[in-house]
């Protein structure tokens, strides 16, 4: 294992380099990519492993799952979509949502909950208003989550959302992949394990960074973190449109120094293990 500490050359290579950032072609790419998700949404359906699945999603104790996002004025209908989907579920959803002003993203999460009682919470979901769930997408996400053992999960990016990391994408046939990363948006679940650990959380304005953070504490506190593949979403914005780049990978660099993170790029981006069967 690379035991050398970060230094600013390997986190921007972390951030921006081709490794990391997905490529849009082929079979790979944001239009070509609704045909390869077509087909990776039949082979899914043959999959016994999917079949347990969706009956153990529809049978398992009810969760109190905690939503919280940020309320963009000129996008509440997107939120309020968004959020129809979550509540679409056999479990016990609330919802707690900030005001945008100026402040980053995760500067409104932490308001948002500053004065919610998390005692009672099984999962918190941070979720963005750009993002189209499948059905039944958070009983399944949920059951998955819990079955496969993670404490820090997201849904699979579909081939045809916008996409940063590869780590992200789904796999073939798989239910769920396990990761030593998860990305900040534009879902996000955490197992009430985690929350003593990672809540409130560091406030930076592009939320870069974080999700590396989120894996090296997973990693030091030995929680198992991975992405559902059995509910690939959608992203339906570019990502860092909104944003200074180089401003966001210079608050990255200076938040993985903070934490001491001393893994390469190659580590943080690597899939553990594969699950056809949970």
């Amino acid at each position: 294992m690379n035991t050398e500490r970060t230094d600013p050359a390997t986190s921007q290579e972390l951030l921006a380099s081709s490794y990391g950032l997905r490529q849009q072609y082929g079979w790979r790419g944001y239009r070509r990519g609704r045909v390869t998700d077509l087909l990776f949404d039949l082979r899914l359906t043959f999959n016994l492993g999917y079949r347990a699945l969706v009956r153990g999603a529809a049978r398992m104790p009810t969760r109190r799952v905690k939503v919280a996002s940020v309320d963009v004025p000129t996008r509440r209908n997107d939120l309020e979509r968004v959020l129809r989907t979550l509540k679409t579920t056999r479990h016990m959803v609330s919802v707690s949502l900030a005001p945008l002003g100026n402040r980053g993203k995760f500067e409104n999460i932490n308001l948002a909950l500053r004065d919610v009682d998390l005692d009672p919470v099984d999962w918190l979901v941070v979720v963005d208003d750009d993002v189209a769930l499948p059905p039944c997408f958070l009983d399944r996400f949920i059951y998955a989550s819990e079955a496969a053992s993670l404490r820090i999960s997201q849904p699979a990016h579909r081939f045809h959302s916008y996409t940063t990391w590869e780590v992200t994408q789904r796999m073939w046939n798989s239910l769920v992949h396990t990761t030593r990363f998860v990305e900040c948006g534009p879902l996000t679940a955490f197992h009430r394990d985690v929350f003593r650990h990672l809540l409130p959380f560091p406030e930076t304005r592009s939320g870069w960074g974080l999700d590396v953070i989120w894996g090296e504490i997973a990693r030091r506190e030995g929680f198992r973190v991975g992405i559902v593949d059995a509910t690939p979403v959608a992203h339906l914005r570019p990502v860092a449109q909104a944003y200074d780049v180089s401003a966001a990978i210079s608050e990255a660099e200076q938040l993985m120094r903070r934490f001491d993170v001393c893994r390469s790029n190659r580590e943080i981006l690597k899939t553990t293990a594969v699950l056809t069967r949970l």
